[in-house]
């Protein structure tokens, strides 16, 4: 049978997990490109924890714990999510305070489209929800928010506040327009 682990997010209720640190690495990134602002420090690569979350990740893959999963690269956090809920139809609530970091980030900004290498999204069910985090431990990881039947990417700002209440349709649209030459 296929252990292959597709991007899309599959249930409401399961569990949304940030596996990896987030620091303000925005120094090319797609959001200062959007922007045309230069300098920002570039993401760097821890080799060691970079291979410990990729083979954890991995004995997840194998243990069935993983109902999806996406790596945060170009679009950081926030692309990610947005990518996962237009693939599977489904919305997301989540928290940016619950995510992971190494070092100090005020800005909601940084947290959303950072792009810190060896980052993953890992839907998870409840019921995986304690062996996931066993496997993890000793990893930075986070549980940051869940998948909801209502098709809205709902993200909450380190304030407390929405920063993003948006329509999924929409979301894939603007996603979308860059390919519609």
């Amino acid at each position: 049978t296929s252990k292959i682990i597709s991007q899309d997010f599959k249930k409401p209720g399961n569990l949304i997990y940030l596996v990896g640190s987030t620091r303000n690495e925005m120094g090319g990134s797609e959001y200062f490109k959007a922007r045309n602002i230069q300098g920002g420090r570039v993401p760097r690569l821890d080799v060691l924890k970079s291979a410990d979350i990729m083979n954890r990740l991995s004995t997840a893959t194998d243990k069935r714990m993983l109902a999806s999963c996406h790596d945060l690269s170009d679009g950081g956090l926030g692309v990610a999510l947005a990518e996962m809920a237009f693939s599977g139809g489904l919305g997301t609530t989540v928290d940016l305070g619950k995510v992971p970091t190494s070092e100090q980030i005020d800005s909601d900004h940084v947290l959303l489209f950072s792009q810190s290498n060896s980052r993953f999204l890992c839907e998870v069910t409840p019921g995986d929800s304690l062996e996931f985090e066993k496997l993890l431990y000793g990893l930075p990881f986070a549980c940051i928010g869940s998948i909801t039947e209502s098709p809205r990417l709902i993200i909450t700002g380190t304030s407390d506040m929405a920063v993003v209440d948006e329509d999924i349709a929409s979301l894939k649209e603007a996603w979308q327009k860059p390919l519609n030459w």
